[in-house]
């Protein structure tokens, strides 16, 4: 494995290695194929009880795909690890600091270039992209 992070010691690489290795499998243990989500006629005798139902079952599919996502995130991190580009920023190949892979692991993004990219976010709604459809917004409101 060749290094173009020298900054980062082989301690601290494997110390985020580790944390992210944890979380991949902290999900893969909690996926399991017997996940199905639909409503037993038992549970659907009042109208409140299958509106609850419903909220809930969406609420679990939605954090089933934001730990699906965070899973990807994962393995492209693992990726850069085994490449050693881990640590560098996408935009601007500048090193990302240890703090924030310490609280992100999964950082693309140095932190100026993260602060940049939430500004242009937040100035630009209407071309803002989705993350989990890879739209923006007015395309969207075009079907």
């Amino acid at each position: 494995m060749t290094r173009e992070n020298e900054y980062l010691s082989d301690e601290q690489i494997k110390s985020l290695k580790d944390k992210l290795l944890g979380d991949k499998e902290r999900i893969l243990n909690n996926i399991s194929e017997k996940d199905t989500y639909h409503l037993d006629k038992n549970e659907l005798s009042d109208p409140v009880d299958e509106a609850s139902i419903n909220v809930q079952t969406a609420h679990e599919i939605r954090f089933k795909n934001r730990e699906n996502f965070y899973l990807k995130k994962i393995n492209k991190t693992l990726t850069k690890v085994e490449n050693g580009t881990y640590g560098l920023c996408e935009d601007c190949d500048a090193e990302i600091a240890y703090e924030r892979l310490i609280a992100r692991p999964t950082a693309e993004l140095c932190i100026s270039c993260k602060e940049e990219s939430e500004l242009n976010e937040k100035s630009n709604f209407f071309l803002k992209r989705s993350k989990s459809l890879g739209k923006t917004l007015s395309e969207i409101g075009k079907r």
